[in-house]
């Protein structure tokens, strides 16, 4: 098993509706500077993220010796997480980390009850994508 360091889960200071939009990425690095701009960055959107209209909750896991940067985030509709993806700080985010390596990700709909999002599911939800994809897939829990 891989060592990961967890931030942990943060929620936003809103409520959420019935049903979420949760999205996990993968980002796979292979030199001590590519994992250490996708940790910055990655960190340093977390507080955007939170003060995100929409933004339901963030968390980040990295698996350092692996080079595996995921994100986990909830958003109460795709208009809020396309917002988000569209904003300067995200925009330069993405361009700090491109030609880095691969990305993978998905989108899952599941309902928003007070309970935070399992690592152990978004990681095999993003892990079984193909790199440079985008997948929709609803859950029932």
């Amino acid at each position: 098993m891989a060592i990961a360091l967890t931030l942990p889960w943060r929620w936003a200071s809103r409520s959420r509706p019935e049903r979420a939009l949760l999205f996990a990425s993968r980002f796979d690095a292979t030199g001590l500077k590519d994992r250490w701009r996708l940790l910055v960055g990655a960190a340093g959107l977390r507080p955007v993220v939170l003060n995100s209209p929409g933004a339901l909750g963030v968390s980040l896991r990295v698996e350092p010796f692996a080079g595996r940067f995921y994100t986990l985030s909830m958003w109460a509709d795709e208009a809020s997480l396309k917002a988000f993806a569209h904003d300067e700080p995200h925009r330069r985010a993405v361009r700090s980390v491109r030609g880095i390596g691969p990305v993978q990700g998905i989108l899952v709909s599941r309902p928003a009850r007070p309970v935070r999002p399992d690592w152990t599911d978004a990681v095999a939800w993003v892990d079984g994508c193909a790199p440079g994809s985008y997948r929709w897939e609803s859950a029932s829990s």
